[in-house]
């Protein structure tokens, strides 16, 4: 099996070691050539383009059997998401019009969401454009489900994994702060098991789907099994942030994973963030 990974960053190295485990020739298209001699130690093929400048794809002539796209705007603001997110997407959906996968992937995002009371959303819950960002991204899931078929889009909460999670880096720093009451519920997915979720994808029917673990956490209670684990006193509570200062403003909502479980028996091998971060406590302690 020949796949393409369109955004090999955190996640998409990750996916391809695991695909090339599997049998698959992978490709990884990054923007920058600073991290190819890393991708080529693993085994993907490195590529490097960029997705927001018009006809720059048509450097992937051949054919492949798999497309994954996972691009991020690499921690930029807002106007970097709209060009990744904006014509980027374009550009790959004009790519994908003419070279036809057997299926194809999107990584999208649970910040489609705008629910701020702390009620369950699931893939038919209303999703608003009233951020950029928001908006951004759903004309993005739209454009790809527009012109390909099948397509699977995979809506991941906040992402951690080795070296990777903001709020518990901050805690190890000593720099965390409790928003609020630390009421605000937390959604969050092991990068493994986004991996091990798109690899399931790949064979699947399509559709939208929530990647995340079974149980969302208050900002509280994260903070909570965290200091009792490690014997720390909690972080200072602080007063809430300005959601205008915010790239995907603030939301607070708590995300079900049940229809991507059921539809692909799926299982998490990290079903809450305490099974996930057990491993890199063990690391830094």
């Amino acid at each position: 099996m020949r796949t393409l990974i369109i955004g090999c960053g955190y996640v998409g190295e990750a996916l391809g070691q695991r695909l090339i485990a599997l049998g698959h020739t992978v490709t990884g298209v990054r923007r920058e050539s600073a991290d190819n001699d890393r991708l080529a130690k693993l085994g993907i093929r490195p590529l490097n383009l960029d997705i927001t400048q018009s006809d720059s794809l048509d450097a992937l002539a051949e054919p492949f059997d798999h497309v994954v796209v996972a691009v991020s705007s690499s921690r930029g603001g807002r106007e970097a998401h709209q060009r990744v997110f904006g014509a980027g997407i374009a550009n790959v959906c004009a790519w994908l019009k003419t070279h036809t996968a057997r299926s194809v992937v999107f990584i999208s995002s649970t910040s489609v969401y705008r629910q701020t009371e702390g009620e369950w959303v699931d893939e038919k819950s209303h999703t608003a454009m009233d951020t950029a960002t928001s908006k951004t991204l759903r004309n993005a899931e739209d454009q790809i489900a527009s012109v390909v078929s099948p397509v699977t889009i995979l809506r991941s909460s906040g992402i951690y994994g080795p070296g990777r999670g903001y709020l518990f880096q901050q805690f190890m720093k000593g720099a965390a702060t409790i928003a609020g009451t630390g009421e605000r519920f937390l959604n969050m997915v092991h990068r493994d098991d986004l991996v091990e979720a798109i690899i399931r994808s790949l064979d699947g029917n399509g559709g939208t789907f929530n990647i995340t673990d079974d149980e969302p956490v208050s900002q509280l209670d994260f903070f909570e099994w965290l200091s009792e684990k490690i014997k720390r006193p909690l972080p200072p509570f602080t007063p809430e942030p300005d959601p205008s200062t915010r790239k995907r403003g603030i939301t607070n909502k708590r995300v079900s994973n049940k229809q991507f479980k059921e539809a692909l028996g799926f299982e998490y091998t990290h079903p809450t963030f305490r099974e996930g971060l057990e491993t890199e406590l063990r690391k830094q302690l």
